[in-house]
């Protein structure tokens, strides 16, 4: 036990803040007089039984007292037991008693209790005399030595919702800034508390995460399926309902069987007429209102930067996660400004911002936008025990894959002339491509696959088991947030070949467990490849165990996991 050593300047006030507390609660007695009776005459008609409500609590140096209440809940309710221990305790509350305890009013008896001496205004509130786990943590920080009171810091910092440990700590603060100005504090901060009904809970200590619910916004179902399905896994074990607010695909019902809540939600990525996009966020809007999450997490442009606006003016708790920025950073003008205004509005309330890459970082930081709340994760991670190691075998030649959307920005044209190029001098190499073709594509990969330069696979649901059909991973993308495929290639024991841009780079280590060649030059990436290809069959295996080495220190998928739970318990704590 802490024995607490005030300071003078404290026990000067001591006697003071008595003569406040008997000052105020005889103001108090007078002036609220007509609210006690017509509160008295509520719970009278309400509800059979007393109208106030006596309860053994612990007071200054743990001496017991009874403390006056309005009485809330039936008379059959189980006797000295803290609320947070009962069983379904909505079914014991009167209807009066609803009111009472969201508004704070059936605490109003204790002015009588603080007259007499028992309580004071401000202090940490008394422990019920069998609460001997909270009355013991409090002992380690000296908050039995003073008297409880109506409300106090542990009170307006999160109230019901606080564990026992996070409330006994706020209540040895309390006892530490002890003094006139952080009373007033926290009278000031009760009352605003209360207008508010922050962290009022019919279940009590530490029971919020029971009713918390976490909404995901995203523009596809295979990105949260392919990047996020651990995270939702994860978030679930913890005890949070996910909602997930997606255009509908074969995906979703994954995430439903799993248990998630599914909200379809129409997503024109690629769209840029403004009364869609309003219309987008005026959705999101809806969705959050309805769903009441603790927080939103989000995933690409349009979700991030509509879902935070729809947050900010629902004051909710946002991360998004910027996966890449597009093209738009990538230019000057009139629609750079525009997306960087867009991003600065959207960002300015959020709680944090996961970024991929230093220069995305860079990018946020030197334009303004939410400076001072990013957060550095590697990517969306690997899931290193679905990507394993994969056999590595060239018995039918050597095998280069492609693996991402067949669009002009992810290097499709740089890949497919290299194939172009290289097929007329090998005799023995195949190029694939993996994913969904852009349309004004479609026709051009039928052609070059009837003559033989290519093998159009499209979109595959897990690619775990076709790394062990190919040799090397190649991605001329022109930007990347971090290139997901390349790190699941890596993992599988594959060597990458990628242009050299953020998001690539950091991927492999140049000559050891890849190449990179300058953006959009196709001269550049049959450079590469023909340096990947005069390599021994041997070599070539042994770029592939290092970027298993490499992905296994640096890009779990834990790693990004972790630090999503981690922010979240500091929202759901009320951490800042």
């Amino acid at each position: 036990m802490q024995q607490t050593q005030f300071s003078p300047m404290q026990k000067i006030y001591l006697p003071i803040k008595r003569f406040i507390d008997i000052f105020l609660s005889l103001l108090g007695i007078i002036f609220l007089s007509p609210l006690f009776i017509i509160l008295c005459i509520a719970i009278k008609v309400d509800s059979r039984g007393a109208i106030f409500f006596k309860q053994k609590r612990v007071g200054i140096d743990k001496k017991t007292f009874m403390m006056y209440k309005f009485r809330t809940m039936r008379i059959d309710t189980p006797k000295d037991m803290p609320t947070h221990l009962l069983t379904n305790p909505e079914q014991y509350i009167t209807k009066v008693g609803k009111i009472l305890r969201k508004t704070s009013l059936d605490e109003l008896p204790q002015i009588f209790n603080i007259l007499k001496g028992d309580m004071s205004i401000i202090g940490p509130r008394p422990a019920l005399w069998n609460q001997d786990d909270l009355i013991a943590e409090r002992d380690k920080y000296g908050a039995n030595d003073v008297r409880p009171g109506l409300s106090g810091w542990a009170q307006i910092n999160g109230r019901d919702e606080l564990e026992i440990p996070v409330k006994a700590r706020l209540d040895g603060e309390y006892v530490r800034r002890l003094g006139f100005l952080f009373d007033l504090r926290c009278f000031f901060g009760t009352v605003f508390s209360v207008l508010r009904q922050d962290g009022v809970v019919e279940g009590g200590t530490g029971e919020m995460k029971k009713n918390h619910r976490v909404l995901i916004l995203v523009n596809l179902d295979i990105t949260i399926y392919k990047f996020r399905k651990e995270l939702v896994e994860r978030l679930i074990q913890e005890g949070y309902e996910v909602y997930i607010s997606s255009p509908y695909g074969e995906f979703i019902d994954v995430f439903t069987e799993m248990g998630c809540k599914f909200i379809d939600t129409k997503v024109e990525r690629h769209g840029k007429n403004p009364m869609k996009d309003y219309q987008l966020y005026r959705r999101y809007v809806s969705i959050i209102k309805e769903v009441n999450p603790v927080v939103v997490l989000s995933y690409t442009i349009k979700p991030n930067i509509y879902g935070g606006m729809a947050t900010a003016k629902c004051k909710v708790p946002f991360i998004p996660n910027i996966t890449g920025l597009g093209s738009a950073v990538q230019k000057s003008g009139i629609l750079l400004s525009l997306v960087t205004v867009m991003y600065r509005t959207a960002f300015r309330k959020v709680h944090c911002v996961f970024v991929q890459n230093k220069e995305n970082q860079n990018y946020f930081s030197s334009h303004n936008i939410a400076v001072g709340k990013y957060r550095l994760i590697p990517g969306s991670g690997v899931n290193l025990n679905h990507y394993i190691v994969r056999p590595y075998k060239e018995d039918h030649g050597i095998h280069f894959a492609f693996i991402g959307r067949v669009m002009r920005e992810k290097g499709i044209e740089e890949y497919l002339e290299a194939a172009y190029a290289l097929k007329k001098e090998y005799s023995n190499i195949y190029f694939h491509v993996y994913g969904f073709c852009e349309e004004a594509y479609e026709d051009r990969l039928k052609k070059l696959q009837e003559q033989g330069v290519i093998q159009y696979h499209g979109m595959v649901k897990d690619m775990a088991e076709v790394f062990e059909t190919i040799n090397c991973s190649v991605l001329p993308s022109y930007h990347e947030g971090m290139a997901n495929s390349l790190l699941e290639a890596a993992a599988s024991g594959r060597p990458v070949i990628a242009s050299n841009i953020t998001g690539c780079r950091e991927t492999f280590d140049e000559g050891v467990s890849g190449f990179g060649f300058q953006v959009k030059d196709s001269r550049a990436l049959i450079g590469a490849l023909r340096k990947f290809l005069s390599l021994t069959t041997e070599e070539r295996q042994q770029m592939g165990l290092a970027g298993r080495k490499k992905v296994e220190t640096e890009f779990d998928r834990n790693i990004v996991i972790n630090a999503y739970i981690n922010e979240i318990e500091h929202i759901s704590k009320g951490v800042k």
